[in-house]
C-alpha cells in the first residue's frame, strides 16, 4: 500500500492492491483511498453487453441490509451471460460499504454514460461515495496541492490545473471519496469529475450512505 502525503493541512489519498486499504478512509486525513484491483473476466462479457444494450440508462434503488443489486437492473439484463458474478460484486462492494459506516440503508446507483456526466471539477455534499467504473474510463480526481477552494463560503471555483497533473481512478478500481457530509470535512470534499468517454460507454457504480 502507497501513501501520498502533503502537508499536514491537507488531506491524503491512499491507494492499494489489498482491499483492506478502504478502511483507511476513516482516518481524519485520508479523503481518498482507492483499492487498486484487477478487472475480473467473469463479468467482463457481461458488462460490454449490457452497455451496448442500455443506451444511456440511469437506475437507483435504495439497498436495506441483505437487499441484492440485482433489484436495480432491468429484467432483460438478468437474461445476459455472467450476470450473476456481475451483481455478486456489487452485492459484496455493498456489503463492504455496509461494514465500514453501517448506514441505516444504501442508495445504489448504477449509470450508462455516452456523455460526460459530471464535467466540471465539483465536491459531493455526501458522507462517503464509492465509485466503481466497470467500463470506460475512471472517474478523474485532484490531489489537495492542486486544488482552488473558496475563500469562504460559496461553490468550487474553476479549476486550472494542467491536464498531466489530473489523476485517474483505475478502471475497475474500487474507490471511497469523502465527502463535505462527513463530520470534520466541510469545505474539505474530495475535488473530482466525470472523464469524456472516448466513444466508450461507461458502466458506473455508486453506494450513498443514506442514514441520516
Amino acid at each position: 500500500m502507497t501513501q501520498h502525503p502533503h502537508n499536514l493541512e491537507h488531506s491524503l489519498s491512499v491507494h492499494g492492491k489489498n482491499v483492506q486499504c478502504l478502511a483507511e478512509i476513516l482516518r481524519d486525513n485520508v479523503n481518498l483511498a482507492v483499492w487498486q484491483r484487477p478487472r475480473n473476466n467473469h463479468w467482463a462479457a457481461f458488462v460490454n453487453e449490457f452497455c451496448n444494450r442500455a443506451g444511456n440508462l440511469e437506475r437507483f434503488v435504495s439497498l436495506e441490509r441483505g437487499q441484492s443489486a440485482a433489484t436495480a437492473l432491468p429484467g432483460w439484463a438478468l437474461d445476459i451471460e455472467g450476470s450473476n458474478h456481475w451483481i455478486a460484486d456489487v452485492d459484496e462492494l455493498a456489503e463492504m460499504y455496509q461494514c465500514l459506516f453501517e448506514p441505516e440503508a444504501i442508495g445504489l446507483r448504477i449509470h450508462v454514460l455516452a456523455d460526460t456526466m459530471c464535467p466540471r471539477f465539483h465536491v459531493d455534499r455526501v458522507p462517503v461515495r464509492l465509485l466503481c467504473t466497470y467500463r470506460g474510463p475512471g472517474t478523474e480526481w485532484l490531489p489537495e496541492p492542486l486544488v482552488t477552494r473558496p475563500a469562504g463560503e460559496g461553490p468550487l471555483p474553476e479549476q486550472s490545473v494542467p491536464s498531466d497533473q489530473i489523476q485517474t481512478i483505475p478502471t475497475a478500481a474500487v474507490a471511497l471519496l469523502k465527502g463535505e457530509a462527513w463530520e470534520g470535512n466541510e469545505g474539505r470534499g474530495l475535488v473530482h469529475r466525470s472523464p469524456q468517454p472516448n466513444g466508450t460507454p461507461r458502466l458506473i457504480v455508486g453506494l450513498d450512505w443514506l442514514s441520516s
